[in-house]
């Protein structure tokens, strides 16, 4: 079973990187809890949705590579890096023209083998002086 979990993240990594967002439905519960550093939490896979398109508007060439995958029980963690250019409004800002590449863990919670929790820790503080808009 912890097999079929991982092969999750195969699919999960995909839609983040542009495939169809309603893809989801097959392998996400529809009252799924997102939370990611930066970015606003969301219920439901609307919201999910919501949050994946204006990633895609704001990073259009952006890209997850999946480093690492372990699975115990009902939860799945991945290690990976995000890489892509600010092109469109991203958190409020405009489009800087700006790469960045940032790193992360995402941890999924499953129920009746479907993702009901996805909570994302990403270097955000990074991607914010990679795009200019803090300095220390």
């Amino acid at each position: 079973m912890s097999e079929h979990k991982k092969a999750v993240v195969g699919p999960w990594t995909d839609v983040w990187n542009g495939a169809d967002p309603s893809k989801l439905r097959e392998f996400t519960d529809p009252d799924i809890h997102f939370e990611s550093s930066g970015l606003p939490g969301s219920d439901g896979i609307d919201g999910l949705v919501e949050v994946i398109t204006e990633l895609r508007r704001a990073f259009p060439d952006g890209e997850f590579v999946t480093h690492e995958v372990i699975a115990e029980g009902d939860t799945v963690v991945n290690r990976w890096t995000f890489r892509g250019t600010q092109k469109g409004e991203w958190m409020g800002r405009p489009g800087t023209g700006r790469s960045v590449e940032v790193n992360g863990t995402s941890t999924n919670h499953f129920r009746n083998g479907k993702v009901v929790e996805h909570l994302a820790d990403w270097n955000s503080l990074g991607m914010m002086q990679q795009l200019g808009v803090i300095e220390l």
